[in-house]
């Protein structure tokens, strides 16, 4: 289909998508206009533009009704919206900007299902326009929609008869009809059509959109908007960029995944980078769309990752950096609960966007509560001028840290069991049973075999799980003690972890990261392996824990989970005092899992644990 009709280039778009926003700036740089017609009313254009001119700070332009009292009607100055980057690109370029559309009472442009724009970009956009057009258009019995259309064309008549080249942005509902009107002799005049038409608009006022209010005003992602904000200039400075929407979302999840690296020390693998990629395109699909939106990418990262992870998409994705609300002297606009407010009046207005919202549900994703920097301050000094004589741990992690060695001393104490295992071919008796596999890899034979079980001479007592490995004179894991269970149902515990107060969550409250830990039940209150001497053999943090149980257990078995098995010297210690060691690789146990043991809680007092609950809790 041919977007041009004389010497005027039409743009049809739909309403706050990225993706047509940078085809009216590709457009105008071909089309080389001399002035630009835009789908807005001239009663507004003052506010628009001042709005405009505050980019990239987000504003919003709103009035009253008289005839709807109670209810603020506005306008997003919204970077991704084809009209809006279309006057700033007049704005820019010193190109007059022409406002053709007729401001009616209570208009509202209805929200339409339509196609992701991210197929524009494969298919062309008069090739899109051509498909989409026919099945969006106004329908033929709408007077008001009608009057607003040929006052458009109307305009866009004059227009064309005064300037050489015209570039026209409107909505794609409006294009073939607008089209139709500019072939025609005689256009009906609008007032007649719709009479009632607003002239001028003294009652409307720009406002600063406040940041929490980002997500409900923009038509995109807000960090996703400043990406586009960034394109935008890189194409000004160079003119050949272009914006790739499913690279900006990718880019919101790694840099969350920066983020998240640094506050948790956690990597996320692979398995997890395809599933997460997979499960958000897989919600996007439901709703017909190529690309997640905001609520999708916040909750397929919660669900595959963890809360953690979750948390910092929805901070990321949620935030528009240029935005102050600190050094704008416009009055805020809120949006909370549905409901608008504007700094300076009291009411709560029902609001009426010019461009209807898309249906939507209002959903509550529940994440931990996160202390502000100004308290975690507070919290770190109290920490940091605190004598600490009676730390203590967190009682939940203590019993999850218990159930998780109890059941590695049951599955090292089987895999010796299994390997002490015999076949033989019956004679007298059962043992312990038939063995189904010998039997049936000899059933040509005719010959029944059976097994026998020999139960392990001991038990494993001491478990040694090492997360990461570090040299003794490293400084990074530099908190090394042994803790002392307080009953008879918590095992003794040498470890070494982050430096203590380093990350402080709640008063007198601490959370640290295990490297390693030795545990050893029953406890039997063993010597702090950290308070000797250790030889030259030892040489790390993990082989000063291995020897510990080698040295200071009675069990004949210890179990050691790491990312490698022990070494030579250290078999050869264990067997010198008659112990075996059973290697179990970290990669066999469950991710999730192993996070939950490594991260633990230190209070500074047993008092803390009073209200310890209320700053310790998972997403």
């Amino acid at each position: 289909m041919d977007l041009t009709h004389g010497n005027i280039r039409f743009v049809p778009c739909m309403h706050r998508r990225v993706t047509f926003a940078e085809h009216v700036r590709h457009e105008a740089l071909a089309w080389r206009p001399d002035v630009i017609a835009v789908e807005l009313p001239a009663t507004l254009a003052e506010w628009i533009v001042r709005g405009v001119l505050r980019l990239p700070q987000i504003s919003a332009v709103c009035w009253e009704e008289p005839e709807t009292p109670g209810e603020l009607a506005y306008i997003p100055i919204d970077p991704c919206d084809a009209l809006i980057e279309a006057v700033r690109l007049g704005c820019q370029f010193e190109i007059p900007v022409r406002f053709i559309d007729l401001d009616l009472p209570g208009l509202q442009v209805p929200c339409q299902p339509l196609p992701d724009d991210l197929i524009l970009d494969q298919v062309g956009l008069e090739e899109f326009v051509a498909t989409l057009s026919p099945y969006v258009a106004t329908a033929e019995n709408d007077w008001r929609e009608l009057a607003r259309e040929c006052q458009m064309a109307l305009q866009l008549k004059e227009l064309a008869k005064s300037h050489e080249r015209v570039l026209c942005v409107l909505g794609m509902a409006h294009f073939l009809r607008v089209r139709e009107l500019l072939e025609q002799q005689r256009i009906a005049p609008p007032d007649q059509l719709a009479p009632g038409a607003v002239t001028q608009r003294p009652g409307a006022f720009l406002t600063h959109v406040a940041r929490p209010s980002l997500i409900h005003v923009l038509g995109e992602i807000p960090y996703l908007t400043w990406l586009f904000e960034q394109s935008r200039e890189e194409l000004e400075l160079s003119g050949h960029a272009g914006f790739d929407k499913l690279g900006a979302v990718r880019e919101i999840l790694k840099l969350s995944e920066e983020q998240y690296q640094r506050a948790t020390k956690e990597k996320i693998n692979l398995t997890q980078w395809k599933a997460l990629l997979q499960y958000t395109r897989n919600l996007a699909l439901v709703r017909a769309a190529l690309r997640p939106n905001f609520y999708e990418l916040v909750i397929g990262a919660r669900g595959i990752v963890d809360g953690d992870y979750g948390y910092e998409v929805y901070e990321l994705a949620g935030a528009y950096p240029p935005q102050d609300d600190k050094a704008s002297d416009l009055p805020r606009f809120k949006i909370r609960g549905g409901k608008g407010m504007v700094e300076g009046r009291e009411e709560r207005f029902r609001l009426r966007p010019r461009h209807e919202e898309p249906p939507s549900q209002t959903v509550s994703i529940g994440f931990r509560r996160r202390p502000s920097k100004a308290m975690k301050l507070f919290w770190k000094q109290q920490w940091d001028h605190a004598i600490h004589f009676g730390i203590c741990s967190w009682p939940p992690e203590d019993e999850v840290q218990e159930h998780f060695m109890d059941y590695v001393r049951k599955r090292a104490l089987q895999i010796v069991t299994e390997d002490r295992r015999q076949v033989q071919e019956f004679s007298t008796s059962l043992l312990d049973g038939l063995d189904i596999r010998e039997t049936t890899r000899n059933w040509h034979t005719g010959k029944l075999f059976v097994h026998s079980t020999p139960q392990p001479l001991g038990k494993v007592g001491a478990v040694v799980l090492i997360f990461q490995d570090t040299r003794l004179e490293d400084a990074e894991y530099s908190w090394r003690t042994t803790l002392y269970a307080e009953h008879q149902n918590e095992s003794d515990i040498s470890f070494y972890s982050l430096p203590l107060g380093e990350h402080v969550v709640g008063p007198r409250i601490c959370r640290a990261e295990f490297g390693g830990i030795l545990s050893v039940f029953p406890a039997w209150s063993i010597p702090d392996i950290w308070a000797f001497q250790l030889g030259e053999e030892i040489q790390t943090c993990a082989d000063a824990l291995l020897a510990a149980a080698v040295l200071f257990t009675p069990d004949r078995y210890i179990a050691l989970i790491g990312h490698k098995p022990p070494r030579p010297l250290l078999q050869d210690m264990a067997a010198a005092y008659h112990k075996h060691i059973i290697y179990l690789p970290l990669h066999t146990f469950s991710p999730a899992h192993l996070k939950r043991i490594r991260r633990f809680h230190i209070l500074d007092g047993h008092d803390v644990r009073a209200w310890a609950r209320d700053y310790i809790f998972e997403d």
